[in-house]
């Protein structure tokens, strides 16, 4: 049995950041713990780096923000394209998606309205975007032109859940669910369908990783009990890791939430790594370590609801060393947030949590 001892990092590091993150899901031990984190708020991108006009979209500066806080993984980002015909009664403060969701725009953040999917019969009629359009892929191209062999590289991708639930919101996808099932499979398919397109594509371009991001869970547990989520998601879910795992890459899940009820499900899709593991859930890095440790890779954990915007210096290096000493030994662990570098977090708080992290994260293991 190996454990991590912690002590003050020294000397150069033997592997690059994209080799210490191939190692990591391998469940090897590199030379020092990989560190990643969700950065995409535009305020949260310009608070690290100090400039105005920094969004996922400018390649360069937002790949400055990831070298000032060490980070050894970069996400990259499909463009957003806006629909031909906007609604007629959008008003000034609101946005709505090629995909026909609705948004409200406060100080630069999209907060969910509605969707696009009124009636059962709206599942059967919708159809999804066009995936093949080229512009989508220009910051992805912009990532990979740029640091490609020097960090690892996510493209982000949606999951066959979250989409369909924010179309129809989750009264109507409940109740649809109960009268219609099938119209709600052919929507789930139709989009796992499109997302695997995009996956393939960024994969094409040249990306190390397929993260997908689906939120399988609330606060208290699953949106859906297991039987269902097993019946209608899961299935779907399997399809895309085989087409992404067929192409060479690792595939990861980041979902919010309490989902200890659906780990077995997600080991048996394939899935190699799992994030945020997010702590005000009940989410705990020590179980996951030992019921699932030697099947994923796990990803997160440090709290960025209370401790990351208002924790002390000291708070916060409590917490990433527990982290270290929880889900380093052997392998398998990437530091982060447990939940993203969203705009409550302290600028100065993300850029401690990264300099502890750097300053102890080296291996070192012996037998106990």
């Amino acid at each position: 049995m190996k454990y991590f001892t912690l002590f003050v990092n020294g000397g150069d590091s033997k592997l690059n950041s994209r080799e210490r993150v191939l190692m990591a899901l391998e469940h090897e031990e590199p030379d020092l713990v990989p560190l990643t984190d969700h950065i995409y708020r535009q305020k949260s991108l310009e608070g690290i780096l100090g400039e105005k006009g920094v969004r996922i979209n400018t390649s360069e500066k937002y790949i400055k923000v990831h070298r000032i806080l060490g980070l050894d993984l970069i996400c990259a980002f499909t463009n957003a394209l806006a629909p031909v015909l906007p609604p007629k009664d959008l008003t000034a403060d609101e946005e709505v998606d090629e995909w026909g969701i609705r948004h409200k725009i406060v100080d630069g953040m999209q907060w969910y309205l509605d969707g696009p999917i009124k009636s059962p019969e709206d599942f059967k009629k919708y159809e999804v975007p066009d995936p093949y359009i080229p512009n989508r892929f220009k910051s992805a191209k912009g990532i990979v032109r740029l640091v490609k062999d020097d960090l690892a590289i996510a493209g982000v991708i949606g999951g066959p859940f979250t989409t369909v639930l924010l179309f129809s919101g989750f009264n109507n996808f409940a109740k649809t669910l109960y009268t219609s099932p099938n119209s709600i499979l052919r929507l789930v398919e139709k989009i796992t369908w499109y997302q695997t397109e995009i996956g393939k594509t960024l994969i094409d371009v040249g990306i190390d990783i397929i993260w997908i991001a689906d939120d399988l869970g609330m606060i208290n547990g699953p949106f859906l009990s297991p039987t269902t989520f097993r019946k209608y998601i899961f299935p779907c879910l399997k399809d895309m890791v085989v087409a992404f795992k067929r192409r060479g890459v690792k595939i990861l899940l980041h979902s919010d939430g309490q989902i200890m009820p659906l780990m077995d499900d997600i080991v048996w899709a394939g899935i190699d790594g799992v994030h945020p593991i997010e702590r005000k859930a009940g989410m705990s890095l020590e179980l996951m370590k030992a019921q699932y440790g030697d099947d994923l890779t796990l990803i997160g954990n440090v709290d960025a609801t209370i401790l990351l915007p208002h924790g002390t210096a000291e708070e916060i290096r409590e917490q990433v060393l527990e982290c270290l000493r929880i889900g380093a030994p052997g392998g398998g662990f990437i530091l982060t947030s447990d939940h993203s570098i969203h705009e409550g977090v302290k600028n100065v708080n993300a850029k401690i949590m990264f300099e502890i992290a750097r300053k102890y994260r080296r291996y070192t293991t012996k037998a106990k």
